[in-house]
């Protein structure tokens, strides 16, 4: 309260020295005109303060695990229609996402269901090396 009490009375009183020292003409008047705008603002400063907005900076929490899940449900379904569509092989995809702290992230597939040879296998794991999965594993659903 001091500080604003100290440059609310500086304020006013360069005001007032200014506009004796400024000779008379247009140049005084828009002088004048700008000091006391300049004065008024400092003054009614505090009334400013009432109305301040709080800003909401706050640190947003993210459940990361439930986007995960919710991420991964949808990606597996994605792969295992176009497994099904692309290689003609029915059989259910697990896609694993992780959050490593920094990105949210694919971390490995896993294919199950009833392959009738090694070949079938080998195909659907190049496939899904085709599309950029990593640490895919196949393995024939048990009976």
């Amino acid at each position: 309260m001091k500080a604003y009490l100290l440059t609310a009375v500086g304020v006013i009183f360069l005001t007032l020295t200014v506009s004796f020292i400024v000779p008379e003409g247009k140049l005084k008047k828009s002088v004048n005109f700008i000091l006391r705008l300049v004065s008024i603002c400092v003054i009614i400063q505090p009334v400013s303060t009432i109305f301040k907005f709080e800003s909401n900076d706050r640190a947003t929490v993210y459940d990361y695990d439930y986007v995960c899940s919710v991420y991964s449900q949808n990606q597996s379904r994605l792969v295992t229609q176009k497994v099904c569509d692309e290689v003609g092989v029915d059989c259910i995809c697990v896609v694993e996402v992780i959050y490593d702290g920094k990105q949210i992230k694919e971390n490995g597939v896993t294919v199950e269901g009833n392959f009738t040879d090694e070949k079938t296998i080998a195909v659907i794991a190049e496939y899904l090396e085709g599309l950029g999965y990593i640490n895919i594993t196949v393995n024939e659903k048990a009976a």
